[in-house]
């Protein structure tokens, strides 16, 4: 499992100690709560284009595998969580397509090959018993044979792209919000 945290740290809240003091304690909680889950709403949908820009996994298998928690705005810690669980994906959800020297699939942006693999009896014919899967012998005899797999989504929230979109986004976005929360708060 890989996850991220965003929660205010210690500078943002240096800076803006001021106005959290002017509108009290609940007050500045509730502030900071809101914009840290506006954050995570935010990283949560962009993170989710990210992995499936640099991997190639379905977006529906994505979407299934990234979890996200909230922080409360009524006590507790102020942080959102996002998080990914789930094991490397079949070859099958790369497109694999079975060619006379193997199998070609497109993951991570570009088509790996796979020589001696196969999907079927011959190239163009699926078979049912395998449903679509890419195996591989594992011997010269015909038996044991075993399942290829690619990238995973845990894997890929935590590196490239999607932690480069993460970090931006929380050092561009989160003190703005916090700032937009307080002021809202602040008497005018």
């Amino acid at each position: 499992m890989a996850s991220i945290i965003i929660r205010p740290l210690d500078d943002l809240l240096k800076r803006f100690g001021n106005q959290i003091g002017a509108v009290g304690s609940a007050k500045g909680h509730k502030a900071l709560a809101r914009a840290v889950n506006r954050v995570t709403n935010t990283i949560y949908g962009r993170v989710i284009r990210a992995v499936r820009k640099q991997s190639d996994i379905p977006t529906a298998i994505i979407r299934r595998s990234i979890k996200k928690r909230l922080a409360s705005p009524k006590g507790g810690n102020i942080e959102g969580v996002i998080w990914a669980t789930g094991k490397p994906l079949s070859l099958k959800y790369f497109r694999a397509r079975q060619f006379r020297f193997g199998v070609k699939a497109k993951h991570g942006g570009t088509w790996h090959r796979y020589p001696s693999a196969f999907m079927g009896p011959k190239p163009g014919a699926i078979s049912k018993k395998l449903g679509g899967h890419v195996f591989k012998r594992t011997s010269s005899g015909r038996f044991p044979i075993e399942m290829l797999f690619g990238p995973s989504v845990p894997e890929e929230l935590v590196r490239g792209e999607s932690e480069r979109v993460f970090r931006t986004t929380v050092q561009d976005m989160l003190p703005v919000r916090v700032a937009h929360e307080l002021s809202r708060m602040l008497p005018r």
